[in-house]
């Protein structure tokens, strides 16, 4: 892995991140979840994120969780 690489919508479903496309959108906007961004202008070009900033903010949703009792 080099770091680069890129998840698409259903790599996300694919992690475990089983949002709508409109509630991730909601969250990228509030800064909540890591900013997608097009390969192509086109508008049909389907929006990816990086791995690494997707794995990286799941470690942190991971790290917040309360402990075990």
């Amino acid at each position: 892995m080099t770091g680069k690489e890129l998840v698409d919508y259903k790599g996300l479903k694919a992690l475990g991140i089983r949002y709508s496309k409109m509630h991730l959108g909601r969250l990228e906007e509030t800064a909540t979840f890591p900013k997608s961004f097009k390969l192509a202008e086109h508008r049909n070009s389907p929006r990816v994120w990086m791995l690494c900033e997707v794995i990286e903010w799941i470690d942190g949703r991971a790290a917040t969780r309360p402990p075990k009792l």
